[in-house]
């Protein structure tokens, strides 16, 4: 059964939701452990769970209906960012590790980073496929 933009779109915003929510519990939980780099991790948790909470609900909420492969694009766009995101913790880790706290922050943004990109780059190739496959079935 192949599944509909609609559908991919939904159930990719309820994903990011279901992400975003717990990384905002969990990052205001670990803001009250006294070590620096799990309160580092537990600032982008809380910061990334915001960003990321509020693009799933206005996904939600988005009047205006995007073609499957607007919806390709954007995602594979988002891939490169999340790869971007990584190299910034990379370099945050790598360069100012003797600071806890940065060191925290630079592994909390990997973490948020390495979870957006395995879920744009899933909804990227549904996204394709889909519009690959509706391109494929129209007449000429």
């Amino acid at each position: 059964m192949m599944e509909t933009k609609e559908k991919l779109a939904r159930n990719l915003g309820r994903t990011l939701l279901a992400w975003s929510l717990p990384s905002i519990v969990f990052g205001v939980i670990l803001s009250f452990v006294s070590d620096p780099f799990i309160q580092g991790i537990g600032l982008q948790a809380i910061l990334w769970g915001v960003i990321d909470a509020v693009i799933a609900l206005a996904g939600f909420y988005r009047k205006q209906d995007q073609s499957a492969e607007k919806m390709a694009k954007i995602l594979l766009i988002n891939v490169f960012l999340d790869i971007g995101y990584q190299v910034v913790g990379l370099l945050l880790v790598t360069f100012l590790w003797q600071n806890l706290y940065i060191l925290g922050n630079g592994a909390g943004v990997i973490i948020q980073g390495a979870f957006l990109f395995c879920l744009d780059l899933y909804y990227y190739l549904k996204f394709k496929r889909l519009g690959e496959t509706r391109q494929a079935n129209q007449p000429d």
